[in-house]
């Protein structure tokens, strides 16, 4: 039965709709657009049928009222015309086609977002066939204060001052220097313009610190501090994020997923506003950087040069990178690619030390492509990597197993092995880059290496499915609101940053913080609701088909999908919308 359903459906050849036209009130825009009259234009691909709802200005907005929700709409836009309102016996890429071209008139880019109701589409500009984003009517109508190159006051403010007002040019350097940390919010300062405290600070990045005039920084107290809530120690990173255009929004979103998941430990971070050698310096992230230490990567922290056979068993804290790194352990994957391997800590190894790491990775690499066993679910823990795996997924991390993908291992204790744990979590410039409804190991822009591989084994999709469900059901709300603090809490600051750093990268030059929230929280949702139609409940797939229930077949991209009651499946019997 399922082989004549997949030939069926093959021979319609239709493409599956995506959108839900949520019942209540939708809001447009019309600033940029400047629209005489405005009307709402959604349908359906698959059949001949389109909607036309005309909208009111109420004196701020142009608004509609959607009676009931319409399920598995293909795509909708705002455009200037004047049609007849209601139902029309058009599909809407034909519809869409006449606004544009047969009586020539503007409308937005047809879109495929996720819509709430009580949200308003925001144009990104005034051209034809222009992009937007939805947002709430709150942040819609905030208007910042006019920013200027000085701190904004809404934030904790660090100040450093380095020897003779030095230029911080190397990452491999540091250079002598003082601070004094002003924490107007809560008033818990470190340090005075006349008690300065001591710390050296140099360079950190890789194209980060060469791509930017804005670069990141790595600060070394003299005595380990408890700054702004953090747990006490003497090692911080100053991340200037300027290559993030979601403004400085992924690692903070990859950091509280990473929490929020449970991973033994998740890098902290809280936004400041640095001032270097008297001048303002813009939004800077202070964060906890990844190190062994009984408050970060807790495991046991090895002797360098040491050649103990007991001893050298842990603890490993090691990353697999994408640059040539004097020391990296090199070897081929099981499927042929080349995997590069950073050892951060111990720095310095004896010919004992390298020579049982070297077996380790290699252990783990024949682990993962001997299909047939479970060997390696007894050398890495399963639920950590689980848990690791989740969150790059959430945030579409095109670089997750390439760059900055860290692993740690414990020593072995009472006769017992220490398992390789993933994490923790660390670098998500490139999240939401691709922007693709696949799997962060299919067709990648760079190498993923070993997830691929790891994730076709049944007990890993089983334990992602079992971790998922309490994610989705528990925490994502939570989530999302976390998403939108972070926004409020910087947007006063990240607006006099874009005045410091006009090129920097960022895409709050405007001071528009309420926009950046608003598209992170699309790149968001989308993801989470597609990973939903991948690891939600499944449906028996016999039951799709049986009677007395009608179901369509479609094929959107090679795939199969059924359509049932208003309810799409794919061919396994998950419901994707």
């Amino acid at each position: 039965m399922k082989h004549l359903l997949l030939i069926l459906a093959l021979v319609l050849g239709i493409s599956v709709e995506a959108v839900t036209i949520p019942k209540g009130n939708l809001y447009f825009d019309n600033s940029r657009t400047n629209y005489t009259h405005v009307q709402f234009v959604y349908g359906y691909d698959n059949q001949n049928l389109s909607y036309v709802r005309t909208m009111k200005y109420d004196g701020e907005k142009w608004v509609v009222d959607i009676p009931e929700s319409v399920n598995n709409i293909y795509r909708y836009t705002f455009s200037n015309t004047t049609l007849e309102e209601g139902e029309h016996a058009q599909r809407f890429t034909d519809l869409k086609e006449y606004i544009s071209k047969t009586i020539n008139c503007n409308r937005t880019a047809t879109r495929e977002d996720y819509i709430t109701s009580g949200y308003i589409f925001v144009p990104e500009s005034g051209d034809n066939w222009a992009q937007g984003t939805w947002m709430n009517l709150e942040d819609w109508r905030f208007t910042p204060p006019t920013p200027t190159s000085q701190p904004s006051g809404t934030l904790p403010i660090l100040f450093i001052n380095t020897e003779n007002n030095k230029e911080i040019t190397s990452k491999d350097e540091y250079l002598t220097a003082t601070y004094y940390l002003l924490d107007t919010i809560t008033g818990m300062s470190i340090g005075s313009v006349d008690e300065p405290k001591e710390l050296s600070i140099k360079g950190r990045g890789n194209y980060t610190w060469t791509g930017f005039d804005k670069k990141p920084y790595r600060i070394k107290l003299v005595s380990g501090e408890k700054i702004l809530g953090m747990n006490k120690s003497k090692h911080w990173a100053l991340m200037a994020h300027a290559d993030d255009n979601l403004g400085f929004l992924r690692n903070t979103t990859g950091y509280m997923l990473s929490d929020i998941l449970g991973l033994q430990w998740s890098p902290s971070q809280r936004p400041i506003e640095l001032v270097l050698n008297g001048k303002y310096w813009g939004l800077y992230f202070l964060t906890e950087i990844i190190r062994i230490d009984k408050d970060r990567v807790n495991i046991t922290q090895q002797e360098e040069n040491c050649t103990h056979p007991d001893s050298i068993t842990g603890g490993w804290l090691v990353e697999i990178d994408n640059y040539e790194e004097e020391g990296n352990i090199s070897f081929d994957e099981g499927n042929g690619q080349h995997i590069m391997v950073t050892i951060k800590d111990p720095e310095i190894m004896s010919w004992q030390q390298r020579n049982y790491i070297t077996n380790q990775l290699n252990e783990l690499n024949t682990a993962f492509y001997e299909s047939s066993s479970t060997h390696w679910e007894k050398i890495l823990n399963l639920e950590e990597a689980v848990k690791y795996y989740i969150v790059q997924e959430i945030m579409e991390d095109c670089e997750s197993y390439h760059g900055s993908c860290y692993l740690y291992k414990d020593m072995d204790k009472d006769g017992k092995v220490s398992q390789w744990f993933f994490g923790p979590v660390w670098d998500f410039g490139n999240a939401y880059n691709r922007h693709q409804n696949k799997f962060i190991y299919d067709d990648p822009i760079w190498p993923q290496y070993w997830i691929g591989q790891i994730a076709s084994f049944p007990s890993f999709q089983q334990k992602v499915k079992e971790v998922w469900r309490t994610f989705y059901n528990q925490s994502y709300a939570i989530a999302q609101d976390s998403i939108r603090s972070m926004g409020n809490a910087i947007r006063y600051a990240a607006a006099n940053d874009a005045i410091r750093w006009k090129n920097h990268g960022n895409v709050c030059t405007n001071a528009d913080m309420t926009k950046a929230v608003a598209s992170m929280l699309n790149n968001f949702n989308w993801r989470v609701a597609w990973l939903q139609s991948q690891w939600g409940n499944k449906t028996d797939i016999e039951s799709i088909y049986s009677t007395p229930h009608s179901a369509q077949k479609y094929i959107q991209d090679g795939n199969l999908f059924i359509l049932r009651d208003g309810k799409i499946y794919d061919a396994h019997g998950v419901r994707v919308q």
